[in-house]
């Protein structure tokens, strides 16, 4: 009876054992299949040479290379502003005013030097013409006196004068040779009193110019068109010599210095050097303005090389220190393409299409396309001899391109 029991549980086992192995040995196979290559779809661009005018993009800054800062000319207080900042001025404005009770007396002091000086070279020209007089009546005195030398020496000899009268006329004779030559000393001393009167006075007459400018500088004037950067001062303020007041800068001349990029520089340079003058326009306050590149600066560094685009007519919309973005037209290219910027990967290859695969090829980056309309904004111009008329681009920015991958042209 236990050996029924144990032997029941023991063939079942083994028959569902057995019923799995014959299911699964006559499954049904699934069929094998091929892996299948992906295929992306995109669009393209057929290539159509031509000469045009490739556009480079630049951000500059405005700047005024007359900007100037009027200054106090000498201690003093501030009596007037007439204007504020950012205000549109005019030549011959007055702009800002120095208390005058500051500078005024300094102009009385040293115009009184000079009247001083003038009178005291008028003085001394008196003076030489009467030692010049008086020069001539010592010169008789003195032969006078000589003269009664001798006369008395002879009579003292006969015993006509005693020899204290004698020795007084020799006393009148050495008497007169000092006065004689003090006199021609005066005479001679003359040109050198004249040249120390002289002296001082051009010093007083360049510290009377010097008080004058100093009064005349304590009005700031406006000298041109322009506008006012800043200002510096208010009324009452105490300002000290050479401390800036205000600042200004003229509408016209006002210029944009923008960095050339690297790869660009020579070209600028070289059409600069045959005299050419690239035109530059930008859009400020709704307004289009050209600009003409004027210079470049004498250092460049790893970023490239500033250039300075001078407005070609003032605009009130033109301020100092704006942003502006320029957009540069270059010389013709030939055999140049017009490309959409998502034809162009790592900003040097583009992919031609055959036989529905791509394959890469490096080209020259020009410029932006030129032209004001949307689709020439959104446009770059590439050359590369590599790529003929008719060529089909890839246009669609495929973040996996490389040279092989099978594509779908979608119409």
């Amino acid at each position: 009876m236990n050996k029924k029991k144990v032997f029941l549980p023991v063939l079942l086992l083994a028959l569902g054992i057995g019923g799995f192995a014959v299911l699964k040995n006559t499954k049904p196979k699934p069929p094998v299949v091929a892996p299948k290559e992906p295929v992306w779809r995109v669009q393209t661009i057929v290539v159509q040479p031509a000469t045009l005018s490739p556009v480079t993009s630049l951000n500059g800054r405005v700047e005024s290379p007359e900007q100037t800062r009027a200054a106090a000319p000498s201690v003093g207080r501030v009596l007037r502003v007439n204007v504020r900042e950012g205000q549109a001025i005019s030549p011959g404005q007055t702009l800002l005013e120095l208390d005058p009770r500051d500078f005024q007396p300094r102009v009385d002091q040293a115009r009184a030097e000079v009247d001083e000086l003038d009178a005291g070279i008028a003085s001394e020209k008196l003076r030489h013409q009467a030692d010049l007089e008086q020069l001539a009546q010592e010169r008789k005195l003195l032969e006078f006196a000589a003269a009664d030398v001798g006369r008395f020496e002879q009579l003292r000899e006969q015993n006509f004068y005693s020899q204290s009268a004698v020795d007084q006329s020799r006393q009148n004779l050495a008497r007169q040779q000092i006065t004689l030559r003090s006199r021609e000393l005066a005479v001679a001393d003359h040109t050198a009193r004249t040249s120390q009167l002289q002296a001082r006075l051009s010093k007083a007459r360049a510290n009377l110019d010097q008080a004058t400018l100093a009064a005349q500088r304590s009005r700031v004037v406006a000298a041109f068109a322009g506008y006012v950067a800043k200002v510096e001062v208010a009324v009452g303020d105490q300002v000290n010599s050479g401390q800036s007041l205000i600042a200004l800068y003229p509408s016209a001349g006002l210029e944009v210095r923008a960095k050339l990029p690297a790869t660009q520089q020579d070209a600028f340079i070289a059409s600069m050097r045959r005299g050419e003058k690239p035109v530059a326009t930008a859009k400020v306050a709704g307004e289009v303005l050209e600009f003409s590149l004027a210079r470049t600066a004498a250092a460049a560094d790893a970023r490239g090389l500033d250039a300075f685009f001078v407005a070609r007519r003032p605009s009130p919309n033109l301020r100092v220190g704006e942003f502006v973005s320029l957009r540069v037209s270059r010389a013709a290219e030939k055999n140049a393409l017009a490309i959409p910027y998502t034809a162009l990967f790592g900003g040097r290859q583009v992919y031609r299409v055959e036989a529905g695969r791509l394959q890469g090829m490096d080209v020259e980056v020009l410029g932006d396309a030129g032209g004001e309309s949307a689709n020439a904004a959104q446009r770059l111009l590439v050359r590369s001899p590599m790529l003929k008329k008719g060529d089909v681009l890839l246009a669609t920015h495929l973040p996996n391109a490389v040279s092989g991958l099978k594509i779908e042209v979608v119409k």
